[in-house]
Formats: structure tokens, C-alpha cells, sequence
């Protein structure tokens, strides 16, 4: 990179300041939504919710590269995708619908204040627009096509129409709960709900020969963490900048768009404390994960 102080790419995340704060704080962290869940370490094996993708879809999405900065979007809308995907896997009776990411981004500046500002968003307003207003999928909006750049910078600018909310209204996530260390972060992923993560942490975009990606230079950038391991402890974040970065060696049959970073990198962006587990029903609860996400069945 010319500047290792910056992201090459569109970020989009406004940072810790007030506002964000505001947000955050009315939820609690996994710890209190969920105690009995957190602390148990498991057989320390990795967690591989991204395999869940591949199970019910068959492939990883091809998701495009974000044309604005409206990480915030993506990383939830990818995060409710994962998620989908999980509960069918697990048995729900429910089809695959991809998440409308300029929807999250559009409502998450409604319901934080900030529409007609710069491109950019909060994780704690997703979530709070996504539990209030709704969620909806590309299909149930009528979108043609896929991603739409210019119409996440027009629902950013002047709020997502009244019709296009009213058939969001009756869709909305179960729960969402701030993840701020890395036993929270574990407590999550071993039962199935993938945690979006909004952080300044920069990366270099070259992994090395284990998959992983070095901390480098300052980012506003929101992404999903999908995976961990404990071989070299770390998770598997995806991100929203196309399906050929960051580049490198892949490992475990990770996305071609993701990289790994270490557990020490993981839990300083955890501690910014916006970071966030989601879920489709009201309550976090113990699942078991298929067996197959994880190191045995890992190419």
C-alpha cells in the first residue's frame, strides 16, 4: 500500500465517538444476555460457520465490492446471510433470502441521525434499526439485480422510502448482544451466531502461508468474523471489498474474500465495543454445530 495509514479500499465506519456510544450501551454485552453460554472453551477445535454457506447454498456468495461507505450494510447484511444460513443447516424451516445491505445501511442512519451527512454508519445503529424498523431481503424489496451502489448512497442521503420500510415491518432480527472479548466472541460462535466487527484495526491485504493477514495501518471499516481456530488462535473475518481479496494462500476452505487474523489483533477490535452477535430468535440459546464445520472436513 502507498499509505499503510489507510485502508486501500471504501470503509465506512464512523468510529467510537458519542453517538455510537449512545447505541451501544442500552444492550448488553453476550456476557449478561447470556451467562450460562459463556466461559465454556469446548474440545478447542475450530468453528467454521462460513461452511454454512456452502451447505445451503452450495457455494460462498459471491458478494460484490462495496462501492460506498457503507461497510455497515454489508457486514450485518452478511452477518443475517450467515445466519440464515446456520438455522437452515440446523433444521429451520426456511428458505435462503439475501439480506438487502443498502436497506441496513439506509435505516442504520435513520435511526442514528445522520442521514444527509457523509457515507458512513454505526454497528450499534444497525442492529437497533434492524430489531425496531426490520430487515429485508433483495427479493421482498423488489430490487433488480444485485448490489446498488448509488441506491445505499440515496437511502444514506435521504432515509429508505416509507413502502419499502412497511414491507420490512414484519421482519425483524431475534436479538443482537455486544461482543467485547474473546470469550464472548468463542461463546457465540460455537453455538452458531456469527458477530459482525466494527474496529479502527488496519490489515495488510496479503495472507501469509496459514491464511492470515498482519495488522497494518488504521481502518473505519465494519466486517463479519465467520470462523475460528485454535491451531494458531484467531478468527476468520470476511469482508466487503470483492471476492478476490485479500490475496494469499487460503486455509480450512475459508471464503477467497477472507483472511484470519490473530487472537491478540481480534480482541483489541472486540474492545472497541462495537461488535455484535446476531441472532434470529429472541433468546441466545445452546445449539450443536454439524460436526463437518470444522478441522476434519476442512480442505
Amino acid at each position: 500500500m502507498s499509505d499503510p495509514k489507510r485502508s486501500p479500499f471504501v470503509d465506512g465506519w464512523l468510529g467510537t465517538d458519542e453517538i455510537q456510544r449512545s447505541f451501544a450501551e442500552w444492550r448488553p454485552t453476550l456476557s449478561r444476555a447470556a451467562p450460562a453460554l459463556v466461559g465454556d472453551e469446548g474440545d478447542g477445535g475450530p468453528i467454521l460457520l462460513y461452511k454454512a454457506f456452502r451447505d445451503v447454498l452450495g457455494a460462498y456468495p459471491a458478494y460484490p465490492e462495496q462501492a460506498i461507505g457503507d461497510c455497515v450494510g454489508h457486514g450485518h447484511g452478511h452477518g443475517l446471510d450467515m445466519l440464515q444460513c446456520v438455522e437452515i443447516a440446523l433444521g429451520a424451516a426456511m428458505s435462503f433470502r439475501e439480506s438487502s445491505t443498502e436497506f441496513i445501511y439506509g435505516i442504520s442512519r435513520e435511526v442514528a441521525g445522520i442521514l444527509g451527512g457523509r457515507d458512513g454508519s454505526y454497528g450499534s445503529a444497525a442492529v437497533s434499526a434492524m430489531s425496531t424498523i426490520g430487515v429485508a431481503s433483495r427479493e421482498t424489496l423488489g430490487c433488480e439485480g444485485p448490489y446498488d451502489g448509488e441506491r445505499a448512497r440515496l437511502w444514506g442521503r435521504d432515509g429508505v422510502p416509507a413502502e419499502i420500510k412497511a414491507r420490512a415491518a414484519g421482519m425483524r432480527i431475534g436479538s443482537a448482544a455486544r461482543v467485547t472479548t474473546w470469550a464472548e466472541l468463542l461463546a457465540a460462535m460455537k453455538n452458531g451466531y456469527p458477530v459482525t466487527v466494527c474496529s479502527t484495526q488496519g490489515f495488510a491485504m496479503e495472507r501469509d502461508a496459514e491464511g492470515f493477514c498482519a495488522p497494518e495501518g488504521s481502518w473505519g471499516h465494519c466486517m463479519l468474523i465467520g470462523g475460528l481456530r485454535a491451531d494458531r488462535p484467531g478468527a476468520c473475518i470476511l469482508q466487503s471489498w470483492g471476492p478476490e481479496e485479500p490475496t494469499g494462500p487460503l486455509a480450512l476452505d475459508q471464503p477467497s474474500y477472507s483472511f484470519w487474523a490473530d487472537k491478540s489483533v481480534i480482541e483489541g477490535m472486540l474492545a472497541q465495543g462495537d461488535s455484535w452477535a446476531l441472532a434470529g430468535a429472541p433468546r441466545f440459546a445452546a445449539r450443536a454445530l454439524p460436526e463437518h464445520w470444522s478441522y476434519h472436513q476442512a480442505a
